[in-house]
């Protein structure tokens, strides 16, 4: 065999220069690495929110039962730490 036809052999082994399987594997591993990121920073939120619902339970029942009034306010209060958990209202510096 002369080198023009090994050469010619051997560079049909090469890899391709862009393998299409890896770009959307590493793309997937990345995506599944930011959500495991998310849940475990959520998990804690989620538990102290269970926590605190729990303790304030008589006091929003106390609430429901009172004058509305006190529940516009109540409502307000909450709809704004909605919005500032959110990210869409900032406080002020």
């Amino acid at each position: 065999m002369d080198d023009d036809r090994l050469a010619a052999l051997w560079a049909l082994d090469e890899p391709p220069a862009r393998d299409p399987a890896f770009v959307p594997a590493v793309l997937d591993r990345l995506e599944r690495r930011g959500f495991r990121t998310k849940v475990v920073r959520l998990v804690p939120l989620f538990v102290a929110t269970i926590v605190v619902c729990c303790m304030i339970a008589p006091s929003i029942d106390a609430l429901l039962q009172s004058d509305g009034a006190a529940l516009v306010i109540a409502a307000a209060g909450l709809a704004l730490a909605v919005r500032y958990a959110s990210g869409k209202l900032t406080p002020i510096r």
